[in-house]
Parts: structure tokens; C-alpha cells; sequence
């Protein structure tokens, strides 16, 4: 098995006891029994993000697989890997909704000869939503946005006994008595189970605890726990769709770190309506613009805002008919306690560094009592952490602003640039070790957690 395209990728979970022999050639062969092929003939680098590293395997017989290998940043080892694979397989099984099969998947680096957690599941048929969105005709737009309608009623029709994430039944300890609703009847699978969304932020989670039943809303129908993709509102490349009818979406991909959460937690709407404006005071649509005596280029940035804002108020209008339970979770997120709520959520965005600074600050809770007190020494900690993380954010920033259009957005970067983007992150990641890493073993730190490789 001599793969013709090669590419050694080193920024990801591998047991160092595994490091010894190449690590595409041990995935590959996994690949390949997998599928039942004889050899794989080809692996490329695929387009990935941050968390993960991708990689495109091609079979003697034509057939294709993707590979995908978390890094160090991804998440909590074993518990990240063995919930998206539960997620996904809950979703197709349960939730009727498209999403990649996985072939063979491993979630305990040190056990397995691969020496590295990875799933190998189905390429992903069809192309991203965004490439052609803008291309599609209103009313291919509005059948899409059905399609994401009629997706979000589907995970909304199950309900869950405990909030978490999803695991099979063998990988985790679980609630002893966790279940799912669907269609009113109480399911209690020996194939599936709740367990924990995180190990980590755990004081973070308990100094929460202390002022969220203040905050929550006394609404069940909005604190129900559900299993909803929840990064739609950000990336619309994970909707995938036919590329010769693009109204039909084939796939919804990336569940990592999908959890139960309550409804209230989840944005429902799509970056592909790409509103940024006021959220609407009522579900009228927007009166057509007066466009006499206007410029042609101001007629045509104001047509766009008033179909895009018209399509904005469509899609809520769809929402209140078809899931008005997420339309109430939508008017919940409006409310000021729900603002508090979402202060608490930054630690899940920014890490919990961000969220303790906040709450050594009793100003943020407003006329909520605030139940905490901090030492001296506690203080000094959290805001050390704080501006660790911040100049964590910072120096992103900066390693953005330099790469300029090299910078490869959402983990992406075009295949004919793509070695200049790589000589460009490997010349910042030298100099970041040259100015910031005083020892070999912050050297050796910097090295793991670098995720640019």
C-alpha cells in the first residue's frame, strides 16, 4: 500500500508510544478494512479546522473515505470522539436527519495501533450551501429553508431525560435513569446514553449553578432538554446540498461537541439569512423601500437588505407555525435574565478563565443577590487566568492580522496556496517560540497545542 499523495500531519492525539512507524500508513490500513477494500491508493489533506486534521483516503476500487483526527484543542480525550460518533448515529437513527456514516472510529489513543483517536466516515456527497446560496432564486431559497424547518421539527421531536451528551451505552457511566421522549413515549436504549458534556470548567459549572435558578425561565416548554445541531448559526458550510438540485440537502455535518442542552441555549437561525440587524418587534414583513430619485448603487444595497431582512422575518414566521416551542425559546433569549445567561455561556465560547473574571465582579448580577466570595488568593488566580486568555485571544488576533488573505478562514485555504499559508503559519510559529516559550518544555507546550500544521 504505497499511497500516491502524502502529507505528514503531526498536531493531533497520537500516544507516543505510536510514533515510531507513519501515521496516515497506520490509518490507512484501518480505512481499508473498513470498507472491504484491498489497498488504498491515495491520501490527501482535506479541508479541516482548528480541532481536527481531515484527510481524503481513495481506494483501488474509486471509493472514497474521510479521515478525521482531533488535535490536542479539540476537546476532553476519548469523551469528544466517542460522543460525536453516538451523536451522529442518534441523529440518522433516531432524528431522521443526514449526516456521515462512520466506517470505524477509535476514541482511546493509547489502545488502539493506529496510537490516535480518529473517525473514518462517509465522504461527504454534494457542495456547501454558502458556494451556491447566492446563486439560488428566491424561490429555491425559500424550499431551503423549509428543508431546514422540517430538519429542526425533526429534533425537536425527541425530548431527553437529563442534560449532557450523547454516547453509546458502553462508553460512558450514564444517569441510571436516562431515556428519550419521541412521540410521547419514554425510550430507554440500551444502545444510547447521557453522560457528561465536559469534564473540565467543573468550579466554573458549580459557582453557575449557584445563580441560574434565578435566571431560568420558569417555561418548560423553552428549558426542555433537546439535541440540536448548534453550529448552524455560525458556520453555513455545514449544510450540505445536492449540486444539481441544490434545494435538496444531503447532509448536515460537524457534531462534535453537540450536546442536551435546553432549548433555550440554541440559535436557531442560519447564517445563510445573514441578518445582522434589530431583531423584528413582530412577524409583519417589511414594507418595500422607496427608491425614487436614489442612486443605483443605493438601490441595490437597499433591495438586498429588504429581501434579506424580509427573508429573515419569513423564516421566524415559519418557525412560529411549524416549532412555535423554538419560537418561545427565540422570545426568551430576548429577555434581560436570559443576558445574564448568556455572560454565564461565554465560558463555554471563551473558556472558563473569561466567565470566573466575570463573576468576581458582583455588578454583573444586577438585583440578583450574588452568593459568591472569593479570597485573596482566589482573585489573584482568576484574573491571572483571565489575562492568560485574553492574550491567548490576542495574539490570535495578531497571527490573523499578519496572514492577511493567507489566513485560512474556518480552517480552510485554497489547494494553490496552500503551501504558501503553511510556510507563512510555520515562519509565526518559529518566532512565537523565539519570543515567547523560555524553556524546552514551554517550547515542547507550544508544539502540542499549536494547531496550524
Amino acid at each position: 500500500m504505497l499511497p500516491v499523495h502524502l502529507e505528514i500531519v503531526t498536531a493531533i492525539r497520537i500516544s507516543p508510544s505510536h510514533r515510531h512507524e507513519l501515521f496516515p500508513a497506520r490509518l490507512a490500513r484501518v480505512a481499508v478494512d473498513s470498507v472491504g477494500a484491498v489497498q488504498c491508493i491515495s491520501i490527501k489533506k482535506y479541508p479541516d479546522g482548528m480541532f481536527n486534521k481531515t484527510f481524503l483516503m481513495t481506494m483501488e476500487d474509486g471509493r472514497e473515505v474521510i479521515d478525521k483526527v482531533p488535535n490536542p484543542i479539540a476537546g476532553v480525550p476519548h469523551f469528544t470522539t466517542a460522543s460525536e460518533v453516538a451523536t451522529m448515529d442518534f441523529a440518522r437513527k433516531v432524528l431522521d436527519t443526514p449526516v456521515p456514516r462512520v466506517y470505524a472510529w477509535n476514541s482511546r489513543a493509547k489502545s488502539h495501533p493506529v496510537g490516535a483517536e480518529f473517525i473514518i466516515m462517509d465522504k461527504i456527497e454534494g457542495v456547501p450551501l454558502s458556494q451556491v446560496w447566492s446563486m439560488l432564486q428566491l424561490p429555491q431559497r425559500l424550499k431551503v429553508i423549509l428543508a431546514m424547518t422540517s430538519l429542526q421539527k425533526k429534533w425537536l421531536s425527541v425530548s431527553f431525560s437529563h442534560y449532557g451528551s450523547l454516547y453509546y451505552a458502553g462508553d460512558v457511566q450514564s444517569f441510571s435513569s436516562n431515556h428519550y421522549v419521541k412521540d410521547g413515549i419514554a425510550v430507554k436504549s440500551s444502545e444510547f446514553a447521557i453522560g457528561p458534556a465536559t469534564e473540565t470548567k467543573v468550579a466554573a459549572l458549580a459557582c453557575y449553578q449557584k445563580i441560574v435558578d434565578a435566571l431560568i425561565s420558569k417555561d418548560t416548554s423553552v428549558t426542555n432538554p433537546y439535541l440540536c445541531h448548534n453550529d448552524l448559526h455560525y458556520h453555513d458550510d455545514n449544510i450540505f446540498v445536492d449540486s444539481d438540485n441544490p434545494e435538496r440537502i444531503t447532509v448536515i455535518i460537524d457534531w462534535q461537541s453537540c450536546h442536551i442542552s435546553p432549548l433555550f441555549n440554541y440559535n436557531p437561525d442560519s447564517a445563510l439569512l445573514d441578518w445582522d440587524g434589530l431583531e423584528p418587534e413582530t412577524l409583519d414583513l417589511a414594507p418595500r423601500p422607496t427608491l425614487s430619485g436614489l442612486p443605483s448603487e443605493e438601490i441595490s444595497a437597499a433591495m438586498r437588505d429588504y429581501i434579506v431582512q424580509n427573508m429573515f422575518i419569513g423564516w421566524r414566521k415559519l418557525m412560529h407555525a411549524k416549532n412555535p416551542d423554538l419560537y418561545r425559546a427565540i422570545e426568551f433569549r430576548k429577555t434581560s435574565a436570559y443576558g445574564l445567561i448568556l455572560l454565564a455561556h461565554r465560558m463555554f465560547e471563551y473558556g472558563e478563565a473569561h466567565f470566573l473574571s466575570l463573576l468576581v465582579d458582583p455588578g454583573i448580577t444586577g438585583d440578583i443577590p450574588f452568593p459568591f466570595e472569593f479570597s485573596e488568593m482566589d482573585i489573584e488566580r482568576i484574573k491571572l487566568d483571565s489575562d492568560d486568555a485574553v492574550a491567548g485571544t490576542e495574539l490570535l488576533f495578531e497571527i490573523k492580522e499578519t496572514m492577511g488573505d493567507l489566513w485560512p478562514d474556518k480552517g480552510f485555504i485554497e489547494h494553490e496556496r496552500y503551501d504558501e499559508c503553511k510556510a507563512a503559519l510555520d515562519e509565526i510559529k518559529a518566532q512565537i517560540l523565539e519570543q515567547l516559550a523560555e524553556t524546552d518544555e514551554e517550547k515542547a507546550e507550544y508544539q502540542r497545542y499549536w494547531p496550524f500544521e
